[in-house]
């Protein structure tokens, strides 16, 4: 679809990165991993609705696709499962998932510019972020080397900017500081609770006890934890010393100066 696609190495990057924050789970895969079978080792795969995975994966890479291409992709309109556990199962791996992917989203170029004949790594770096900025947000204004990142990007942009920065820079930066908070697992644990009070509350004919514990719950729990996405969402993601677009772009060329991905 595009011209140049990023690399599998980083959409895997990506992905890991993904698989941390919407599962909570073990990021220890790789290119030919089976997502089945990483699924339960995680104990997970009762759990996880696919449907609201692939909608999750298309908004952190930012893109989109319609349900029968993935359906085609990977098999899943074949109607006999045996016949889908030979022909396709093999190649349900995290690789084809990353080609999958690379093939619909448009990549950032952070190679070197050539300035009066010369390569210049940090100004490709810093041509690339204006790209990546205009991505979060097409209303960017126009910004110089010596901008504030916070000035043109801030809260829950600045996130999408630098998380979507890790993995295309295969996590040759920090992550944002955070307070630990897993939305899933969180609404996970609270359907949990509710199941084993609705238990209790059978068990002792008190369901009474159980609107009141569920509307407790609601009442303490639920904001609490949108209060923790808020309060991680306006963390400040800059590590100490970057400040501008031009601090960042240094910073780059600095930490892949010897690593300038191939692309195809």
């Amino acid at each position: 679809m595009f011209a140049k696609r990023f690399t599998q190495a980083q959409i895997l990057c990506g992905l890991r990165i993904f698989w941390r924050e919407e599962t909570g789970g073990n990021d220890s895969f790789d290119a030919g991993t089976r997502i089945d079978h990483h699924l339960e080792s995680e104990g997970i795969s009762e759990e996880i609705d696919i449907t609201e995975i692939l909608h999750d994966i298309e908004q952190f890479f930012r893109f989109s696709c319609r349900l029968e291409e993935w359906q085609s992709y990977f098999g899943w309109d074949t109607k006999d499962p045996e016949e889908w556990e030979r022909k396709y199962a093999p190649q349900f791996t995290f690789g084809r998932l990353a080609d999958f992917i690379r093939e619909r989203v448009e990549a950032i170029s952070l190679e070197p510019l050539t300035l009066l004949g010369k390569p210049c790594l940090t100004a490709g770096i810093f041509r690339g972020l204006e790209r990546l900025a205009e991505q979060i947000n097409p209303k960017t204004p126009r910004f110089a080397p010596h901008t504030p990142i916070r000035e043109c990007l801030c809260g829950t942009r600045l996130h999408q900017f630098w998380n979507r920065l890790r993995w295309i820079v295969e996590e040759q930066i920090p992550p944002a500081p955070r307070l630990p908070l897993s939305m899933r697992g969180f609404m996970h644990s609270l359907a949990f609770k509710f199941g084993i009070g609705l238990l209790i509350a059978l068990w002792r004919r008190n369901l009474q006890g159980l609107l009141i514990g569920v509307l407790l719950t609601f009442l303490l729990l639920i904001p609490v934890g949108w209060l923790i996405s808020f309060i991680n969402s306006r963390i400040n993601p800059l590590p100490k010393g970057i400040e501008t677009f031009g601090d960042l772009a240094r910073f780059l060329a600095a930490a892949t100066a010897d690593k300038q991905p191939e692309r195809t």
